[in-house]
């Protein structure tokens, strides 16, 4: 059985809430067990994120990415007005 971790933020404003999860989500990177939010006083929270360890077989690995010869990844302008995609003007 492998052992869980965890971390803890204290004294998070509410309003900064969604970030302090979000950024102790990205810095472990491994499976996220357990997200608790607990309030302290007024609008202030303490947050613990409880992770377990990714399975071997499971994990990310680094892929090497071939393109084919003269396929190169600059811009593609669209041909209606020279804007780039998604792009609203």
């Amino acid at each position: 059985m492998t052992k869980c971790r965890s971390r803890t933020v204290t004294e998070i404003p509410l309003h900064l809430l969604p970030h302090a999860v979000a950024r102790q989500v990205r810095e472990w990177g491994d499976a996220v067990y357990r997200i608790s939010v607990k309030r302290t006083h007024w609008h202030h929270f303490n947050v613990t994120v409880r992770t377990k360890p990714v399975p071997r077989e499971l994990a990310a690995r680094a892929l090497a990415m071939l393109s084919p010869p003269g396929a190169e990844g600059g811009t593609r302008k669209d041909a209606a007005g020279g804007r780039h995609r998604g792009n609203i003007a």
